[in-house]
């Protein structure tokens, strides 16, 4: 019946949409929060204020997605997750398959996300561009044993086009990933341009950058989500 309902909530209307989802499935959504027609098959889901997902995401298998306010998922994003409750990840029994992201972060577009273990975005940290990958599994070839850990990016981070983000990794606060790059060890410096594979430090970045002082992106993610929507329109008109 659960996962009826959840298929059914892609093609109901908004006000129908947050009537179902918080009556029968127990959701939290703002009044001003949008649920676009996307596939979400999760245990629990909150959105915040001037939260929106988009069209043509598939979020599913996850115990948790949190959206704080202004947060943001655009479009064509996979996010998945294995239940806490499936008995897979033995070795990793703290695990939390979940996604948090926190105060005006966003997901953009196509991008696949693991949510075996927890990602995190922090305030405004930004996933931009095209097709990165986040990963909360591995295969532990020492112990041949699969193990998760859980995913940070941090505040006014932004992680460009392509990037490949693995297991137990963090992005730090203010800090920039080059498009291409692979992060396969903690990144700790703030103010700091990252680039290759492995992602290493290339220089510093001056406080003032504008992007790191960024605030209050509602009518930005508006804009995004009504571009979207014109778009999908003029495809189906």
């Amino acid at each position: 019946m659960k996962s009826a309902l959840q298929i059914l909530l892609v093609l109901l209307p908004q006000s129908l949409k947050r009537l179902v989802a918080h009556r029968l499935l127990g959701w939290e959504i703002h009044p001003t929060a949008h649920l676009g027609r996307s596939l979400i098959r999760v245990g629990r889901l909150t959105m915040g204020p001037s939260a929106s997902i988009g069209p043509w995401n598939v979020i599913k298998d996850l115990d948790e997605v949190h959206l704080a306010e202004g947060a943001a998922i655009a479009t064509r994003n996979s996010i998945t997750g294995i239940a806490g409750t499936s008995g897979i990840f033995t070795h990793s029994p703290n695990r939390r398959p979940a996604l948090v992201m926190g105060r005006f972060s966003m997901i953009t577009n196509a991008h696949d996300i693991d949510c075996s273990d927890l990602v995190e975005f922090a305030d405004y940290a930004v996933l931009a561009g095209f097709r990165s990958q986040i990963l909360t599994h591995s295969l532990n070839l020492v112990q041949d044993r699969f193990v998760t850990g859980p995913v940070r990016l941090g505040e006014h981070c932004a992680v460009m086009s392509g990037c490949t983000i693995l297991s137990g990794m963090q992005v730090p606060d203010r800090s920039i990933i080059s498009a291409g790059s692979v992060i396969t060890t903690k990144l700790t410096a703030e103010h700091t341009f990252y680039r290759g594979n492995p992602a290493e430090a290339v220089r510093d970045l001056p406080p003032t950058l504008k992007y790191f002082h960024r605030e209050g992106l509602q009518h930005q993610v508006a804009a995004e989500i009504e571009s979207w929507r014109a778009a999908q329109s003029q495809r189906t008109g």
